[in-house]
């Protein structure tokens, strides 16, 4: 019971974690890309101006999407239905849901089925779309900032001439 629950814990402090780095790249994609868009207003269009906005932009869309929550409910007679999820449970009302949870947890062995089932399913989405989509939006974000230098470098080279 003890090695379920502290996977459960240790799953929880990994989505928590992926949520505070998300939103530290969402806050510091905004800002790069307002200061872009307001340089790119208040004088001469440059390449790299446009490449760090369209970067921190696409960098802070997929950091939204590591935190967007999916609303969907299912049906209780589903197979990947589990009984501890909120948003699998909510479609049913109060009273069914705790009948199915006294139904289900008569023996110990459900117990862990069940808890089982939630750390799968948490590591499921922790992998399957919080950690991919930050990892995409940190890539996008630092080969958008080599991107810029290497043309802000590049514009400087030719304006030199």
């Amino acid at each position: 019971m003890h090695l379920v629950r502290t996977a459960q814990l240790n799953t929880l402090t990994l989505s928590q974690m992926a949520d505070q780095k998300a939103n530290i790249l969402i806050g510091a994609t905004f800002v790069v890309f307002s200061l872009s868009v307001t340089r790119l207003l208040g004088s001469e269009i440059t390449l790299a101006t446009v490449c760090l906005a369209l970067t921190a932009f696409v960098s802070s869309l997929f950091a939204v999407l590591s935190v967007l929550p999916t609303t969907n409910r299912m049906d209780p007679k589903n197979k990947n239905f589990n009984i501890l999820f909120f948003g699998h449970f909510t479609g049913m009302d109060e009273e069914q849901w705790k009948q199915k949870l006294l139904t289900e947890f008569q023996a110990d062995e459900t117990v862990y089925r069940a808890m089982l089932r939630d750390v799968y399913q948490n590591g499921q989405v922790l992998y399957g779309k919080k950690y991919r989509y930050l990892a995409y939006a940190y890539r996008i974000f630092l080969s958008g900032l080599f991107v810029t230098m290497v043309v802000y470098a590049s514009e400087f080279a030719i304006s030199l001439r």
